[in-house]
């Protein structure tokens, strides 16, 4: 039994390791899961009556000061290559915004009641609810659905029949590269073959603008690129944040190609590599 139990930590172990995760002391930014959280704390107040009410009057506070978290953290999350959240949130209305979608976090597992009285709680908020407030209103449109077709009931781009591609993995590790929201990937002279304009906004917010792993095993494996993936080397970052990634302009027509034959690009089904 305690081998067992040895073998699935190395093996979640393993997991983690392949994500990229930005840990911070109260909290994570996951870019591979596309997930923030935010842990709480709250202690017993003195004028509580018993024990019950104690509690209660605990995890409200835990909840409190993991909605703090969460908007610190917030603000510091890389939107693009020169660009933080907090810099976005100089804006009212998307201040506004995103303070009201982070109240509206999930509470991450069960409290954990401390030595010392205290009560730990972990909340959760996804990307693609941010993604949704900052993101530019006009981005590539989703292709049309022909005749008696419904649309799809969520931003899930159809699998490409068997040899097509089914994405682009750019691999940007050595580079330096940071994980941002809204990446670009650029052509040697510095203009955007992938940014806004480039892909679907519902797909953007749905997905995610780009998806990112540390191997590419685990990013080969990828539902966003799953298949038969087009992998391409990155050559250098750019931006003050070193998030957009720069590739060959021999590679760029091979992207462009397969955009064109499989819509990688316009369903944001981009992958980066990076340490």
């Amino acid at each position: 039994m305690k081998k067992l139990i040895y073998l699935n930590a190395i093996i979640l172990s393993s997991i983690f390791a392949q994500g990229v995760v930005t840990q911070l002391e109260k909290g994570s930014i996951n870019y591979s899961e596309q997930l923030i959280n935010a842990v709480g704390i709250g202690f017993v107040p003195s004028n509580a009556v018993n024990a019950g009410q104690a509690r209660r009057m605990a995890l409200r506070i835990a909840k409190q000061d993991a909605m703090r978290q969460l908007i610190e953290i917030v603000n510091g999350v890389t939107l693009t290559s020169e660009t933080t959240m907090s810099g976005a949130m100089v804006d009212d209305i998307i201040s506004t915004k995103v303070q009201g979608f982070i109240r509206g976090a999930r509470p991450v597992g069960q409290p954990k009641y401390l030595s010392d009285t205290s009560v730990e709680m972990e909340y959760s908020v996804p990307m693609a609810g941010i993604t949704d407030i900052v993101l530019p209103p006009v981005t590539v449109p989703v292709a049309p659905q022909s005749g008696n077709n419904p649309p799809a009931a969520a931003a899930q781009p159809t699998t490409p029949a068997a040899g097509g591609v089914t994405g682009i993995i750019i691999d940007a590790r050595g580079l330096n590269a940071r994980p941002a929201m809204a990446p670009r990937i650029l052509d040697q002279n510095g203009s955007p073959i992938y940014g806004p304009g480039k892909y679907s906004r519902k797909y953007a917010v749905e997905n995610g603008v780009a998806g990112y792993s540390k191997t590419l095993e685990a990013a080969q494996k990828d539902q966003r690129v799953m298949g038969n993936p087009l992998v391409v080397k990155g050559v250098a970052t750019s931006g003050t944040n070193k998030t957009d990634i720069t590739i060959s302009n021999a590679d760029v027509s091979k992207i462009d190609m397969a955009n064109r034959n499989y819509k990688v690009l316009n369903n944001c089904r981009v992958l980066i590599l990076i340490d």
